[in-house]
């Protein structure tokens, strides 16, 4: 009777192409391992821009 299970000597080039196939599929991602975006350069700029115009109307209210 045949096993469905490869023998050890199989299990090295078997587990190889399994790696590659999940590779080209993208499968072998860690989602806990990805980095999270980064804010881009227009969105600090007009967070920054924001931030002053409220700063300067604090000021203009205070004084």
């Amino acid at each position: 009777m045949n096993s469905p299970t490869s023998t050890p000597s199989e299990a090295p080039g078997i587990d190889a192409q399994n790696r590659h196939i999940a590779q080209q599929a993208g499968l072998d991602l860690d989602l806990e391992s990805k980095v999270p975006p980064r804010y881009g350069a227009f969105t600090v700029t007009t967070l920054s821009v924001i931030l002053v115009l409220l700063f300067a109307a604090l000021i203009w209210i205070l004084i």
